[in-house]
Protein backbone atom coordinates (compact mmCIF):
# COMPACT_ATOMS: atom_id res chain seq x y z
CA UNK A 1 0.00 0.00 0.00
CA UNK A 2 2.82 2.23 0.84
CA UNK A 3 4.39 1.93 -2.48
CA UNK A 4 0.96 2.74 -4.48
CA UNK A 5 0.28 5.64 -1.90
CA UNK A 6 4.24 7.35 -3.02
CA UNK A 7 3.67 6.30 -6.84
CA UNK A 8 0.77 7.94 -6.44
CA UNK A 9 2.33 10.72 -4.71
CA UNK A 10 4.83 11.23 -6.88
CA UNK A 11 2.46 11.30 -10.27
CA UNK A 12 0.80 14.26 -8.50
CA UNK A 13 3.73 16.26 -7.69
CA UNK A 14 5.41 15.93 -11.42
CA UNK A 15 2.23 17.05 -12.40
CA UNK A 16 1.79 20.25 -9.95
CA UNK A 17 5.25 20.78 -10.88
CA UNK A 18 4.74 20.81 -14.84
CA UNK A 19 1.87 22.94 -14.56
CA UNK A 20 2.82 25.55 -11.51
CA UNK A 21 6.81 25.94 -12.58
CA UNK A 22 7.74 28.82 -14.72
CA UNK A 23 10.28 29.62 -17.18
CA UNK A 24 13.46 27.19 -17.80
CA UNK A 25 11.91 25.03 -15.27
CA UNK A 26 8.96 24.48 -16.98
CA UNK A 27 10.51 24.32 -20.41
CA UNK A 28 12.66 21.20 -18.83
CA UNK A 29 9.66 19.36 -17.13
CA UNK A 30 8.01 19.82 -20.26
CA UNK A 31 11.10 18.33 -22.05
CA UNK A 32 11.22 15.64 -19.70
CA UNK A 33 7.61 14.91 -19.95
CA UNK A 34 8.44 14.58 -23.86
CA UNK A 35 11.20 11.97 -23.00
CA UNK A 36 9.23 9.72 -21.18
CA UNK A 37 6.63 9.88 -23.44
CA UNK A 38 9.48 8.79 -26.36
CA UNK A 39 10.57 6.51 -24.58
CA UNK A 40 7.41 4.27 -23.46
CA UNK A 41 6.86 5.07 -27.66
CA UNK A 42 10.10 3.41 -28.22
CA UNK A 43 9.28 0.43 -26.09
CA UNK A 44 6.23 -0.59 -27.75
CA UNK A 45 7.19 -0.07 -30.90
CA UNK A 46 10.43 -1.72 -30.93
CA UNK A 47 8.21 -4.78 -29.09
CA UNK A 48 6.03 -4.67 -32.57
CA UNK A 49 9.72 -5.90 -34.92
CA UNK A 50 9.13 -9.50 -36.19
CA UNK A 51 11.97 -11.11 -34.03
CA UNK A 52 10.19 -9.47 -31.09
CA UNK A 53 6.71 -11.03 -28.81
CA UNK A 54 4.62 -7.06 -28.50
CA UNK A 55 4.75 -6.02 -25.03
CA UNK A 56 1.18 -6.39 -24.79
CA UNK A 57 1.38 -10.34 -25.75
CA UNK A 58 4.68 -10.71 -23.07
CA UNK A 59 2.22 -9.40 -20.47
CA UNK A 60 -0.48 -11.88 -21.37
CA UNK A 61 1.51 -14.68 -21.55
CA UNK A 62 3.04 -14.08 -18.54
CA UNK A 63 -0.12 -13.67 -16.83
CA UNK A 64 -1.26 -17.07 -17.67
CA UNK A 65 -3.32 -16.44 -21.12
CA UNK A 66 -3.42 -19.17 -23.38
CA UNK A 67 -0.72 -18.83 -26.39
CA UNK A 68 -3.39 -18.91 -29.42
CA UNK A 69 -2.93 -16.85 -32.56
CA UNK A 70 -5.79 -15.03 -31.39
CA UNK A 71 -4.36 -14.54 -28.68
CA UNK A 72 -1.44 -13.16 -29.75
CA UNK A 73 -2.49 -11.53 -33.31
CA UNK A 74 -5.55 -9.23 -30.48
CA UNK A 75 -2.80 -8.86 -28.54
CA UNK A 76 -0.55 -7.46 -31.19
CA UNK A 77 -3.34 -5.23 -32.03
CA UNK A 78 -3.56 -3.52 -28.81
CA UNK A 79 0.04 -2.67 -28.67
CA UNK A 80 -0.57 -1.07 -31.74
CA UNK A 81 -3.29 1.08 -30.66
CA UNK A 82 -0.60 1.91 -27.90
CA UNK A 83 1.81 2.42 -29.83
CA UNK A 84 -0.41 5.38 -32.02
CA UNK A 85 -1.64 6.82 -28.70
CA UNK A 86 1.64 7.71 -27.75
CA UNK A 87 2.66 8.79 -31.03
CA UNK A 88 -0.25 11.21 -30.95
CA UNK A 89 0.76 12.79 -28.03
CA UNK A 90 4.42 12.69 -28.08
CA UNK A 91 3.22 15.03 -31.06
CA UNK A 92 0.84 16.73 -29.14
CA UNK A 93 4.03 17.41 -26.50
CA UNK A 94 6.62 19.01 -29.29
CA UNK A 95 3.78 21.15 -30.90
CA UNK A 96 3.00 22.63 -26.88
CA UNK A 97 7.03 22.98 -26.75
CA UNK A 98 6.78 25.11 -29.85
CA UNK A 99 3.72 27.46 -29.20
CA UNK A 100 4.91 30.19 -26.44
CA UNK A 101 0.91 30.56 -25.11
CA UNK A 102 0.58 26.62 -24.77
CA UNK A 103 -1.23 25.43 -21.49
CA UNK A 104 0.82 23.41 -19.86
CA UNK A 105 -0.14 19.71 -18.21
CA UNK A 106 -3.18 19.00 -20.37
CA UNK A 107 -1.49 16.59 -21.97
CA UNK A 108 -0.10 14.48 -19.29
CA UNK A 109 -3.78 14.94 -18.43
CA UNK A 110 -4.95 13.62 -21.34
CA UNK A 111 -2.07 10.77 -21.22
CA UNK A 112 -3.31 9.74 -17.42
CA UNK A 113 -6.82 9.60 -18.20
CA UNK A 114 -6.60 8.18 -21.95
CA UNK A 115 -4.51 5.49 -20.02
CA UNK A 116 -7.24 4.60 -17.99
CA UNK A 117 -9.89 4.49 -20.56
CA UNK A 118 -7.56 2.28 -22.85
CA UNK A 119 -6.25 -0.35 -20.27
CA UNK A 120 -9.58 -0.42 -18.79
CA UNK A 121 -11.87 -0.60 -22.04
CA UNK A 122 -9.50 -3.00 -23.84
CA UNK A 123 -10.08 -5.62 -20.66
CA UNK A 124 -13.35 -5.23 -21.91
CA UNK A 125 -13.28 -5.35 -25.69
CA UNK A 126 -11.06 -8.31 -24.76
CA UNK A 127 -13.87 -10.32 -23.44
CA UNK A 128 -15.61 -9.55 -27.17
CA UNK A 129 -13.55 -11.23 -29.28
CA UNK A 130 -11.24 -13.58 -27.15
CA UNK A 131 -13.58 -16.35 -25.24
CA UNK A 132 -11.48 -17.87 -23.17
CA UNK A 133 -11.46 -13.99 -21.10
CA UNK A 134 -15.52 -13.95 -20.80
CA UNK A 135 -16.30 -13.22 -17.67
CA UNK A 136 -12.90 -12.49 -15.94
CA UNK A 137 -13.05 -9.89 -13.47
CA UNK A 138 -11.37 -6.64 -13.32
CA UNK A 139 -10.09 -7.24 -10.08
CA UNK A 140 -8.52 -10.15 -10.72
CA UNK A 141 -6.71 -9.10 -13.82
CA UNK A 142 -5.19 -6.00 -11.97
CA UNK A 143 -4.00 -8.36 -9.51
CA UNK A 144 -2.76 -10.88 -12.29
CA UNK A 145 -0.85 -7.86 -13.75
CA UNK A 146 0.72 -7.01 -10.36
CA UNK A 147 2.44 -10.39 -9.87
CA UNK A 148 4.11 -9.98 -13.64
CA UNK A 149 7.76 -8.31 -13.04
CA UNK A 150 9.10 -5.86 -15.29
CA UNK A 151 12.28 -8.01 -15.56
CA UNK A 152 10.36 -11.26 -16.88
CA UNK A 153 8.39 -8.93 -19.61
CA UNK A 154 11.95 -7.00 -20.15
CA UNK A 155 13.57 -10.03 -20.83
CA UNK A 156 10.66 -12.57 -22.61
CA UNK A 157 12.60 -12.95 -25.37
CA UNK A 158 15.93 -14.00 -24.61
CA UNK A 159 14.07 -17.00 -22.28
CA UNK A 160 12.84 -19.24 -25.01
Amino acid sequence: MYRILSSIGLIVGFFLLLVFSVGTLQFLMQLFALVLLSGMLLVFLMSLRSSQTPLITRYALLMGAENSMAERRYTRQVTWLWVVFFFILCVLKVNGLMDVNHTTGWVEGVFYSGSIVLFVGEFYVRQLFLPAHKGSSLRQFFYQLSQVSVKDVWQFDTQK
